[in-house]
């Protein structure tokens, strides 16, 4: 019955997406759906596949997106109760789970000595394979033998396996691993939170006990303790490790949200709120964000850590010169000339340019299109592929509201600050116009004094001219060059801020067009700037001096200066600006979603430790880093303490150092090793 409840559950979840879309300004559901109310939504659902177009299905099809079979669908739905959906409404929906007063016993029954832990891990592994598939256990026994053969580590590639949501992998090579060294306390603390995440916390809790006896004062085994009884629903004992982790790391990232949900259930709404700021505070997760969210907590920038420091300049804007502005006629023959030219070469940039970019663009579309079918085939497959970088979420949260003014134009155009340039153009109207008036009273001024036989003061004449025509150019291009110079500092600042946020919320082939686009942008701007121009007046006779031109500078080159890879042998994380990847190289196995039918992501934290530090030392004092991850995926990699150096910008290899699993919270204390044998 129970599987009849899931189902109902994720249905629901869907069903709820849909009507949420169809009904923009509704209300989210505040109690379960009725028999009825489902068989209303059923219709509208009907009724939307119903009115698309076939050219609209066979898009779709063509996509790897099937349509839903809905007389499947009302079949399964047909039995069920509103008794049923209610249980499954409140299962999805609890808060913390409810208290397992069986399991709990069987929790509190065995202690482990250090003689036993041995027997007991053969008898826990043995439960746990019975609740694997054959297809699970043959893969895992091919997995196992490869990593042997390439001398990696077992324990560490469960842990990829874990992180990268593969639970019954993870399960079978981490018993294997414990019972090749039943005394590595690390490995007992990792497979303990698995079981613990899968839903055996009776078996779990027996080893961290243990293990807390041997090492006490460990945030990670306090945790690991709390979010066993958690599972169980003891919210006494479960609230009590979480306090003791929280004591020793402020802002542990899931002993905070084990006391946020306990809060919660308490009534607590500010103290559950405080919990869960400080848990997202050093790892960000969207499920974090959603809870703070629920609570009525808006999260903002400042709750956020960010420990990469943004640069002035990316592209290296500031460093381009272009001519001086003419300010009288002594100096326009020359600059006029420059001007030219620097207009010519910046055009001829431009030009090269835009055919790169015409080469982005066509390279982001098809990359985008396969993006986009890769995350509708997995939702067809029951899979969550991420639509958008892995850091994008924190970014978009802590570096938005830095851009919000020009987020989102990609233009890099700040029409509002060229409000200073349009009228400083607008004044050189009037500025003409004086000029005009003056040449006209110059020309009443000498015109019976130039001709045969008159005194044709030409020196006087070249020299008014001169004057005023000077006094236009100070006038019109000292005004333009300083509302230009004020734009252009503006313009190279947001830029460079707008490109380290696109950094962190585009994949790589989006950004790389924005960076064209950014520096198209930058150059058109400097190359279309208004100059006025005037010569000397032609009473004159003086010959300009040649000048050398300059030359156009180049952009830098914009790199994420923070790459990381953390190697777990042949589990690798690569942490760059745009992108978590999480990759395997298992020498030719492939390791495909469909090979885990029990695919499931869960929440938790990886803590990184230096090799040098000794295990038992305290969170934030003797480790380098950690993997924050949730049910969509990798969702942060931060550093903590000290180390900071250390993981950014260089490899770091898994053999060297010890990967720690945190056990996540549970909402419902259930697993896919539900009803296991004690």
């Amino acid at each position: 019955m129970m599987k009849k409840y899931i189902f109902v559950a994720v249905l629901l979840f869907i069903l709820e997406a849909t009507f949420a879309q169809t009904k923009p300004k509704q209300k989210s559901v505040e109690k379960p759906p009725t028999q009825k109310e489902m068989g209303d939504m059923m219709k509208e659902m009907q009724q939307a596949l119903e009115e698309m177009s076939p050219e609209d299905k066979k898009a779709m099809e063509e996509m790897g997106v099937k349509m839903p079979d809905m007389k499947n669908i009302q079949k399964n739905l047909s039995g069920v109760t509103d008794a049923q959906l209610k249980k499954a409404y409140e299962d999805e929906n609890r808060i913390v789970p409810q208290k397992d007063e069986a399991r709990i016993s069987t929790a509190l029954a065995v202690t482990l000595s250090n003689g036993e832990m041995n027997a007991f891990i053969n008898k826990t592994h043995l439960a746990v394979l019975e609740k694997l598939s054959a297809n699970t256990k043959t893969k895992s026994t091919e997995i196992m033998q490869q990593v042997i053969k390439q001398k990696s580590s077992l324990a560490n590639t469960s842990v990829g396996f874990w992180i990268d949501g593969k639970p019954t992998l993870t399960l079978y090579l981490m018993g294997e691993a414990c019972k090749a060294e039943p005394a590595n306390a690390i490995n007992l603390n990792n497979y303990a939170s698995f079981l613990t995440m899968c839903g055996a916390e009776q078996l779990a809790l027996p080893i961290l006990n243990n293990l807390n006896k041997r090492y006490p004062n460990n945030s990670s085994i306090f945790n690991n303790i709390a979010q066993a009884w958690l599972g169980l629903g003891d919210l006494q004992r479960a609230e009590e490790f979480a306090d003791k982790a929280i004591r020793i790391y402020a802002y542990h990232p899931q002993a905070n949200m084990a006391k946020c949900l306990i809060e919660e259930s308490k009534g607590n709404i500010p103290a559950a709120i405080a919990a869960a700021k400080k848990s997202i505070n050093k790892s960000y997760s969207n499920e974090k964000e959603n809870k703070l969210g629920k609570l009525g907590y808006d999260l903002k920038s400042d709750d956020l850590n960010w420990d990469r420091p943004m640069p002035q300049d990316a592209l290296g804007l500031g460093k381009f010169s272009w001519p001086e502005y003419p300010l009288d006629v002594e100096q326009n023959k020359l600059l006029e000339k420059e001007w030219n030219d620097f207009k010519k070469e910046c055009q001829q940039k431009i030009n090269e340019l835009k055919i790169k970019q015409e080469r982005a663009e066509q390279e982001y579309l098809t990359q985008s299109g396969l993006r986009t079918q890769q995350i509708l085939q997995a939702g067809q497959n029951g899979h969550y592929v991420q639509p958008m970088p892995g850091y994008a979420a924190k970014a978009i949260k802590k570096l938005g509201p830095g851009v919000n003014d020009v987020n989102g134009t990609m233009s890099f155009v700040f029409a509002k600050e060229l409000e200073p340039v349009v009228k400083a153009l607008t004044a050189v109207g009037g500025y003409e116009k004086i000029l005009n008036e003056k040449q006209i009273q110059l020309d009443r001024k000498y015109e019976d004094q130039i001709g045969e036989g008159k005194t044709n003061p030409l020196e006087a004449i070249c020299k008014d001219e001169n004057a005023i025509r000077s006094e236009f150019l100070k006038d019109a291009n000292s005004g333009l060059q300083s509302a230009y110079r004020n734009y252009f500092n503006y313009s190279r600042r947001r830029t460079s801020d707008l490109l380290y946020y696109y950094q962190y919320t585009m994949w790589p082939d989006q950004f790389e067009l924005a960076k064209l686009m950014a520096q198209v942008a930058w150059l058109t701007q400097i190359k279309d700037q208004r100059v006025f121009f005037k010569d000397k007046s032609s009473w004159c006779n003086t010959v300009p001096k040649n000048k050398k031109s300059g030359t156009l500078q180049n952009f830098d080159d914009v790199h994420c200066e923070y790459v990381s890879t953390m190697n777990l042998g042949v589990y690798k994380i690569t942490s760059s600006c745009s992108n978590l990847v999480g990759e395997f190289d298992f020498g030719g196995v492939k390791i495909n979603m469909s090979d885990n039918v029990e695919t499931n992501r869960m929440n938790g934290t990886v803590i990184i430790g230096a090799p040098e530090m000794p295990w038992e030392s305290e969170v934030g004092l003797g480790v380098d880093g950690l993997i924050e991850f949730d049910n969509t995926g990798i969702t942060d990699v931060g550093v903590i303490g000290k180390a900071e150096i250390k993981l950014l910008g260089k490899d770091v290899a898994g053999s060297e150092l010890r990967y720690t699993v945190n056990t996540g919270v549970s909402t419902s204390g259930k697993g896919i090793l539900q009803g296991i044998a004690n």
